[in-house]
């Protein structure tokens, strides 16, 4: 299995950010291991300011999107969320979710080639 890093950048209406931040401090359990069983090896959120910043560990993140989003605690999840975000990812596969462009990492390079993921 090749893991990729992918790194996607969510904007939270600044109403919304206490509310956003306590619902992943205090994850769902069914939400977590769907997320484990849709293919993430890890998932990493940090909060800058009103920014949602996601690190995804996983072998494809569309592939991942794909099988997430047909689970029904996705569904119940994204329904308490959305709402928060000023624009809502669709989580589906289809490559909608924009990932940020890796201008720079260390061992790849020291490696002699800068890789995307």
């Amino acid at each position: 299995m090749m893991l990729k890093r992918y790194c996607v950048v969510i904007e939270v209406q600044e109403e919304h950010i206490k509310e956003y931040i306590d619902i992943h401090k205090n994850a769902w359990p069914e939400l977590m291991t769907a997320i484990k069983e849709s293919g993430a090896e890890n998932l990493i959120i940090y909060n800058y300011k009103n920014l949602s910043i996601l690190f995804y560990e996983c072998e494809d993140i569309d592939k991942f999107y794909e099988i997430f989003g047909e689970k029904e605690i996705a569904g119940k999840w994204n329904a308490a969320v959305h709402k928060w975000f000023k624009e809502s990812p669709v989580l589906d596969g289809s490559g909608s979710v924009d990932t940020l462009e890796k201008i720079f990492d260390l061992n790849q390079q020291l490696a002699g080639k800068l890789e995307q993921f």
